[in-house]
């Protein structure tokens, strides 16, 4: 009798011919209730996800998590599921080989150092918090451990806290809506409240996807990964944003799309460099190619 595993070894080596990496979100996605990867989205216990994965990588096709999440936690999750390359913090780093090597992308930061201690040292995490007081928040513990963004939790708009920013010469900021949040926080009812990344403009998991490799497909719940065709995992579903799952290929490695006069490009640094050192320069990146 074929086994679950075996149908979908079959099923994936079929649709996912030419294809070298499948690029997923997590919470809502990859991951079920509580963040589990062997609960569903009501909390059932199953293998569903585990079998997917070993059937992703007996078609020989890689998988990359991108999150928002902290590049510290995401490694450690990744490696306890054979992961060897992860898109942390929206997109601003990405790390290969368990984290032995580490391309970083800090958009429009306007001076040397790690972007989120630079938004605090210029005010602009204050700036927020003060104007959304009772509104806004740090997404604790979760926004612990971040070098390149800053985690919220709350209910607020956007676009006027990008136009906050703006008209207090930080517009090299943008809140960056990540979806809605299950618990109940600051009196915003439960199911109501929703996470936002405080991130560098030039910023962005389809930017990383971008730079990361040429044959891709880009499972995620967010606007700025869309694309024309649609290819469904087994079990997962977008849980937030538009519950579609958008596919990207023939993409051209580290060729960037960008609004800037001129391309952007990247190098590749050992892990925990000098902070000095982990700013992206104009020369082109070099990192492990996809076997």
């Amino acid at each position: 009798m074929t086994t679950v595993a075996e149908q979908l070894v079959s099923q994936l080596s079929e649709r996912l011919s030419g294809i070298k990496v499948v690029y997923t979100d997590l919470d809502g996605t990859m991951l079920g209730r509580n963040g589990s990867f062997l609960h569903d989205r009501d909390g059932k216990a199953t293998l569903q996800p585990a079998e997917a994965l070993l059937a992703a990588r007996a078609a020989l096709v890689d998988v990359v998590p991108a999150s928002g999440r902290a590049l510290r936690g995401l490694q450690t999750d990744a490696r306890l599921l054979g992961l060897a390359t992860v898109i942390a913090e929206m997109g601003a780093q990405i790390s290969y080989d368990f984290g032995r090597d580490v391309v970083q992308n800090f958009g429009e930061t306007p001076k040397p150092g790690m972007p989120a201690a630079i938004m605090e040292e210029v005010g602009a995490v204050k700036l927020l918090l003060e104007r959304f007081a009772g509104l806004l928040e740090h997404h604790t513990p979760w926004s612990g451990w971040r070098e390149c963004t800053h985690l919220f939790r709350g209910k607020v708009d956007p676009e006027e806290a990008d136009s906050t920013l703006a008209g207090n010469g930080f517009g090299w900021l943008t809140l960056h809506d990540n979806g809605r949040l299950h618990g109940e926080y600051m009196g915003i009812p439960k199911g109501a409240a929703r996470a936002y990344h405080l991130i560098p403009r030039g910023v962005s998991k389809g930017l990383a996807v971008a730079i990361d490799r040429e044959h891709a497909i880009s499972l995620t719940g967010e606007d700025e990964d869309r694309a024309a065709d649609v290819m469904r995992w087994p079990r997962w579903s977008v849980g937030d944003g538009h519950r579609e799952h958008r596919a990207q290929r023939g993409i051209e490695r580290r060729e960037l799309v960008t609004a800037r006069s001129e391309p952007l490009a990247y190098r590749s640094v050992r892990a925990d460099p000098p902070a000095h050192a982990r700013r992206p320069s104009l020369a082109k990146c070099a990192h492990p190619p996809r076997k």
